[in-house]
Order: C-alpha cells, then sequence, then structure tokens
C-alpha cells in the first residue's frame, strides 16, 4: 500500500483495477488498512469499489478494549448488499456463543439472486479484523468473546467448546457423576459434583463383585441412580442400552441434535475402557465424534510433542475421538419444573435407605448396600486365596480393591459435602439436630476412608513376586476389612439418622 501515497496522503479506489489479484468468488469484499500518523496508529476499512482517502489529519479507529467492537456488518453479495450493523448490535444483548447466518436473523434483499453472505468487521486488542460466512455457515465467538471465527455448518460439523476435562484424581472419581456435572454445567445448569452425587444418591452406593472387578466402581452398575439425578433437576431422559447395528443410526441423528441444541449426551466406553463420559460434538456429518473421558489425560501427555496432534487439536477444539460405539447412552432433554432443594435431599435419603437394604442385585452376582461390604471383607479375609494366587491374578486384585476404596473414598466424601451443605434447608429442630449428627459422622467416615486410601499401594507400579505381595500383606488386608466393617457400621448409624429425618418430616 504504501507506494500508493502521495504527499502524506493515499486516495484510491479499492477495486479491481487498484487490485487485480483480488479473490473472484461473489462475497462481499473490503480492504483493511492500519497505517501511522504523528497522532498514533489508526485502523480503517473501505467496501470494494468505493474510495479510500487518508491523509495526515485521518483519525480512524484504535485498537479495541477487553472485547470485540463491530464497525460493519453487511448482508448479501458482491451485487447486492446491506447493512446490518444494528442487528449484529442488538443480537450481541442475548451473548450468544455461536449463530447461524440466515435470513431469519438477517433478511435478505428482495431482488437478490446468488448466495448470500455475512460480512463482519471488529476492532479489538490486536487491531482491526474481518471474517465472512456464507449462509448457513456459524460465526462462533471466541471463549474470551475478543475474536470471530467461522465454521463449517451445523449439519457439517459442529462443537461445544470449553468443556473441562474429566479425569481421576480431581475430585470427580465417579465417571457417571463426572460425566452429568459436566453435561449440566455446560447447559448452564448452576451445580456441583458433589451436588449430582447427593440429589442422586450416588454419594451412598457400595457395590462389589464377588469375582473381582473393576466394573463394581461403576455407578449405575446395580442401582438406578441416573432417574433420580434427572428428576432431581427437572429433566426428562431417554437411555439408549446396547443398541444393534441398524439401531445407532436412528441414535445418532438424535446425538447430533442434542449436540446442536446445547445438551450433551453422557455415554459409557466412549474410549480406552468403560467409563463414563461426554459426547461434546462433532464432524464430518457426524461420522466422526468427539468427546471428553476420563482417559484424555494420558494420550495428551503422551502426544504433546506431537506437531500433526496438535494441528488436528485446532480443528477438534481440544477434544479426542470417540473410539467405541458406547452400550449405555444418556441424552438428556429439557429441563422443566425443578423440585426445591429440601425435597431433592429427603429424596436422597430415602435412595439412601432403599439402596444399602438391596443386598444383591436381581439382574446380576453384583451385591450392593451392606451385602457389598461384607463380600468385599470376605474376599480381603481368604488367606487361602492369596497365598496360592499366581502374580497376574494377585496384581489384578490389588487393582480392583485399590479402585474400589478409591470409588467408597469418593462417594463418602461427597455424602459428607452434600450434607453439610444441605443443613440450612431444615428448618424442623430435630430433623436438624439428626441431620447435623449425620453430617458429622460422614465426615468422620470420610477421613478414615481418605487416610486409609492414602496409604495404599499404587497399583500401577509394575512389581512381582514377592516384592508384589509385600505391598499388600495379610495385615493390610485385615486392618482394611476392620475398616470397612466401621464403615458400614456408621452406615447404619446413618441409616437411624436419616430414619429420623425423614419421620419427622412425614409426620
Amino acid at each position: 500500500m504504501n507506494h500508493f501515497v502521495t504527499s502524506n496522503r493515499l486516495s484510491l479506489i479499492a477495486g479491481d483495477q487498484t487490485f487485480p489479484q483480488s479473490l473472484d468468488s461473489d462475497r462481499p469484499k473490503l480492504l483493511l488498512v492500519t497505517y501511522e500518523t504523528p497522532a498514533g496508529t489508526y485502523s480503517t476499512y473501505v467496501l470494494k469499489d468505493q474510495l479510500l482517502t487518508i491523509d495526515l489529519h485521518s483519525a480512524g479507529y484504535t485498537c479495541g478494549g477487553n472485547e470485540l467492537q463491530l464497525i460493519l456488518a453487511n448482508y448479501g453479495n458482491e451485487r447486492a448488499n446491506r447493512s446490518v450493523l444494528q442487528k449484529m448490535k442488538h443480537y450481541e444483548h442475548f451473548r450468544w456463543n455461536h449463530f447461524t447466518a440466515s435470513h431469519e436473523l438477517f433478511p435478505s434483499l428482495i431482488d437478490n439472486e446468488g448466495n448470500d453472505y455475512l460480512l463482519l468487521a471488529y476492532l479489538n486488542a490486536g487491531g482491526i479484523h474481518a471474517v465472512s460466512c456464507a449462509e448457513g455457515e456459524q460465526i462462533h465467538y471466541s471463549p474470551d468473546r475478543t475474536s470471530l471465527f467461522r465454521s463449517d455448518s451445523a449439519s457439517q460439523q459442529c462443537i461445544v467448546e470449553d468443556i473441562s476435562r474429566l479425569g481421576f484424581g480431581r475430585g470427580m472419581d465417579c465417571s457417571w457423576a463426572g460425566a452429568m456435572t459436566i453435561s449440566l454445567t455446560a447447559r448452564g445448569i448452576d451445580t456441583t459434583y458433589d451436588k449430582v452425587m447427593g440429589q442422586s444418591g450416588a454419594c451412598w452406593r457400595v457395590a462389589f463383585e464377588p469375582v473381582w472387578d473393576y466394573s463394581s466402581a461403576d455407578a449405575l452398575v446395580v442401582y438406578d441412580y441416573a432417574t433420580p439425578a434427572c428428576k432431581a433437576y427437572g429433566l426428562s431422559a431417554v437411555r439408549d442400552t446396547r443398541l444393534e447395528p441398524q439401531q445407532r443410526a436412528a441414535a445418532k441423528l438424535a446425538i447430533l441434535e442434542d449436540i446442536r441444541a446445547g445438551r450433551l449426551p453422557i455415554a459409557i466406553n466412549l474410549r480406552v475402557a468403560p467409563e463414563w463420559g461426554v459426547i461434546t460434538g462433532y464432524l464430518e456429518d457426524g461420522k466422526t465424534l468427539l468427546c471428553r473421558s476420563y482417559f484424555d489425560d494420558e494420550t495428551f501427555e503422551e502426544l504433546a510433542a506431537d506437531p500433526e496432534f496438535q494441528a488436528y487439536m485446532k480443528i477438534s477444539k481440544g477434544y479426542l475421538h470417540v473410539d467405541h460405539w458406547p452400550y449405555r447412552i444418556i441424552r438428556l432433554g429439557e429441563q422443566n419444573a425443578v423440585p426445591a432443594a429440601l425435597e431433592n435431599l429427603y429424596a436422597s435419603l430415602r435412595i439412601k435407605l432403599d439402596s444399602m437394604q438391596a443386598g444383591t442385585a436381581d439382574i446380576s452376582c453384583y451385591a450392593t448396600g451392606y451385602k457389598a461390604f461384607e463380600v468385599w471383607e470376605e474376599g480381603l479375609l481368604d488367606h487361602h486365596w492369596y497365598e496360592t494366587a499366581d502374580d497376574e491374578a494377585y496384581s489384578r486384585r490389588l487393582g480392583v480393591n485399590h479402585f474400589c476404596m478409591m470409588a467408597l473414598t469418593d462417594a463418602r466424601r461427597s455424602a459428607s459435602a452434600y450434607l453439610q451443605e444441605s443443613l440450612s434447608l431444615v428448618q424442623n429442630m430435630r430433623a436438624l439436630a439428626a441431620l447435623t449428627e449425620m453430617a458429622e459422622e460422614y465426615g468422620k467416615m470420610a477421613a478414615l476412608l481418605e487416610d486409609f486410601y492414602k496409604e495404599m499401594a499404587d497399583p500401577a507400579v509394575d512389581r512381582t513376586g514377592d516384592q508384589l505381595r509385600q505391598c499388600w500383606t495379610a495385615r493390610q488386608r485385615e486392618k482394611q476389612a476392620e475398616l470397612l466393617a466401621l464403615v458400614a457400621a456408621m452406615d447404619n448409624i446413618g441409616d437411624m439418622l436419616a430414619e429420623t429425618v425423614l419421620g419427622v418430616t412425614e409426620n
């Protein structure tokens, strides 16, 4: 541009004669210019075929502030377009994360032929910028709302950005409740992981499989905590389980529609292993689904220096692919009337009393509640098994034990937090006294479990022979069995206190 400046003045028509290499398309076009005068640095723009004049006294636009500032918005094409700047300023009040260019938002000229495009120019702290999209494509705001970028139409791809990572050791060790929390907060529902655990009743759970399987820690393996969770948040839900191949096409279309509406489905076995995660978006008309899972950190760490992986992360907005068709999917529908927090507390206490007494699930050999404690303790005290087991079986049982203790510790910590938060809801003095004692009991229980869990041997460390057996001795297993018996007794006290709270309120 500098060679067009004569005597401290720039004057030109921004057209094909001046810029013969301009893009060959019917989009509206503009020229962005940043220039410096003795008074400072400024920016400006001019639409194609219009006159641009700049001299020493021209004061253009200066850099914007914390959020972007729109200075141009036109809708149409190169032959005919109109300003829609006032409409864009109106839409800014809605604080959309993205929007689709359409005739509904930006009416087309009645005599217009051909394609329509939305052209935006804006300022931010970095200067002047422009972005354009065709009708049906989307414009997205960056997370900090300082820039705009285009994406393909929602039928081709849709990604819900800025979804938090999941992972064990983040205070969300129940993968179902973690995924549920992320899905709820992504759609603007104000909640926490501990509240999801409490209102669903999952904070009271304990389950165990006599053959010692990792699936014992799955929140929904023996008891339905999902239904009360949805009821507590006023949500309808559709659950698909073990769909046949011919059913999956319709299910995927429903998943894509939910994503476009900002309702993120949760599902189990998305990648690596059967744990719950969140489906966060899709690419290529849904051929590729994206997700957050409890196994993402390992992949991010392993490929941190891989340029091809990092380049793809920009396309997928930081999400990994769904590798497996999940065998359980929960699609959360619209939110309607939400029960009062006190009503949800009472419902949670009833779930506690029911689930702890459930015994053995009808549909499997999993034990739940007090029966689960008994089966687990018996397995810990079966000294003959440990004396005769080979390294592989011994190591697997060590891993399952550690995983189940992690789940139990996390559940009772959430129970303690949920009870403490619920104290302010209860007005009846007798019920409040019982609930306060219950909160104290679960606070003690959570501390006992946490202290024991911290001292347990890490199953990720590869050990064999004497080293393997020394890290998990008979005396350590006996101490754990004693702890589980104590926790069961404290849970029983919790039952009696819960019955008191419910008895007072129901009378």
